[in-house]
């Protein structure tokens, strides 16, 4: 949800991948064709050569993120990587240049579109807050499902993790996500009530509002188009 997929911890992902790899080479191993056998075992061999200088890289575009959008320093990453913040900061300059070397399987499904509800009051901007802090504040909403609208979708999820009831919607904007490459719909609803509650303890510490300054220190990277919507709406109020 909110354009971060669910259940993605990157400890049990690395787990299944070694899982996977040993599964792999066993059914090689158990395979009859000797000829076949030895061509799959030189395959993973080059898949991993492959996924190993994609990881190498990946280090350094890592720690061009966390310079960029966590203010890390170089001297911060060059210890969190083991190195010289000389070298750190070599890292992040050649990583900028490269952009993300991680390659996506053209065979993976397609992500779900997400949307995200902009609600407004007297009370200021509805926002809630993660457990994972990833991103750290962001506005109710969640994955549009097979076949529904993007105004159906909002309605249900401001629903579950407000207890709101959302009474019409209307198109901010939409953008590819830069971190997660997941489109996503922004649009503004209008609710039928300001008295919010978690609905939604699983996954969030809080559903508050907020005054639309505020909103520029706790979601410093909001979606530009949605920034000028609320800052037009703060300069008419």
């Amino acid at each position: 949800m909110w354009g971060y997929e669910k259940g993605t911890d990157p400890a049990e992902q690395m787990s299944a991948m070694r899982e996977a790899f040993a599964r792999t080479c066993t059914a090689i191993y158990a395979g009859p064709d000797p000829e076949q056998a030895m061509a799959l075992a030189t395959e993973l061999g080059d898949l991993t050569r492959e996924l190993q200088g994609e990881a190498a890289d990946f280090r350094g575009y890592l720690a061009a993120y966390l310079r960029e959008y966590h203010g890390l320093s170089t001297i911060e990453i060059g210890a969190l990587l083991g190195v010289s913040h000389q070298r750190a900061s070599q890292m992040i300059t050649a990583a900028k240049e490269r952009g993300n070397p991680v390659t996506e399987p053209t065979t993976l499904p397609e992500l779900p579109h997400v949307v995200l509800a902009i609600i407004t009051s007297d009370q200021g901007v509805l926002i809630e807050q993660r457990h994972d802090r990833v991103p750290p504040y962001t506005f109710p909403g969640g994955d549009i499902e097979h076949g529904e609208t993007f105004d159906a979708a909002a309605k249900r999820r401001v629903a579950a993790e407000t207890g709101i009831a959302v009474t019409k919607t209307s198109l901010i904007g939409r953008r590819i996500h830069p971190k997660t490459s997941r489109v996503i719909v922004y649009c503004h609803a209008t609710v039928d009530s300001t008295d919010v509650h978690l609905g939604d303890p699983e996954d969030l510490n809080e559903v508050r509002w907020a005054t639309i300054d505020e909103t520029r220190e706790l979601m410093p990277d909001m979606f530009e188009p949605v920034r000028q919507y609320l800052d037009e709406l703060h300069r008419v109020s």
